[in-house]
């Protein structure tokens, strides 16, 4: 494993590094600061983690990324995250 930019909706908003076994994320943007630091064992388990705590922040100021993510505008198809 190798470090990788983590998107949402095709923004930025951290970095995941290896730990052990396992992978930290280290946010970049404050809608995910709340994750910053934890440790997942997937790809896959960070993603969940940052689309369930967006969906929950939805009346917090955050719609940009969610209408990016969930609009009606995006196919239902469209992979929200990735890592480069």
């Amino acid at each position: 494993m190798k470090k990788q930019v983590i998107e949402y909706a095709g923004v930025p908003v951290g970095i995941s590094i290896p730990d052990g076994n396992r992978i930290k994320f280290i946010a970049v943007k404050y809608p995910v600061i709340d994750l910053d630091g934890a440790s997942y064992d997937t790809l896959r388990d960070l993603h969940s983690a940052i689309h369930a705590h967006m969906a929950a922040q939805a009346g917090d100021g955050q719609p940009a990324f969610l209408d990016a993510a969930n609009g009606e505008a995006s196919p239902a198809s469209r992979n929200v995250f990735s890592a480069a």
